[in-house]
């Protein structure tokens, strides 16, 4: 015979109707909202980037190598020094060497691009694809082209995903 409490005559365990409609009740709510959860989150869209997916386009330059004097001193100098474009972008390089006296190379490495000399005034084209992100360095290859052949450098930034 179970144990009876002393204060009511029930037994312990015992539940009486409302504890149990209050305990279903619990229960199919919070069933309710985790299924509403579940359904929201599989049919929720997040709303659009502030920028629109970028579009490949073709993009060209004209890059230039520069010759200043400042009175004693010259600098060679790419004009411009930073070209930026996005991922899966075409790229058309024109590159010129605007020394009259001296040839100089170009150099952008990290999409295969090499040419060792460019004579004074001529122009070299290359055409290429922008297939990954990053910031590249390009310069002059031609070492013995002016004592500040290491200044002579510029940024091909690609920005985007992969």
């Amino acid at each position: 015979m179970p144990a009876r409490n002393r204060s009511n005559g029930k037994t312990p365990l015992a539940v009486s109707g409302w504890g149990t409609a209050y305990l279903l009740a619990t229960f199919a709510v919070v069933m309710l909202a985790l299924t509403a959860g579940y359904v929201v989150f599989r049919t929720y869209t997040p709303p659009p980037s502030a920028a629109p997916p970028i579009t490949p386009e073709v993009r060209q330059f004209t890059l230039r190598m520069q010759r200043t004097e400042a009175g004693e001193k010259t600098v060679h100098h790419w004009m411009p020094s930073v070209l930026v474009v996005n991922v899966g972008d075409s790229v058309i390089l024109k590159v010129t060497n605007g020394d009259p006296e001296t040839s100089h190379g170009f150099v952008l490495s990290a999409f295969n691009i090499s040419v060792p000399a460019i004579a004074p005034g001529q122009t070299e084209t290359f055409r290429f694809r922008a297939g990954r992100p990053g910031v590249y360095h390009y310069g002059c290859s031609l070492t013995v082209c002016a004592p500040d052949h290491a200044d002579q450098t510029g940024q091909f930034v690609v920005l985007g995903n992969p």
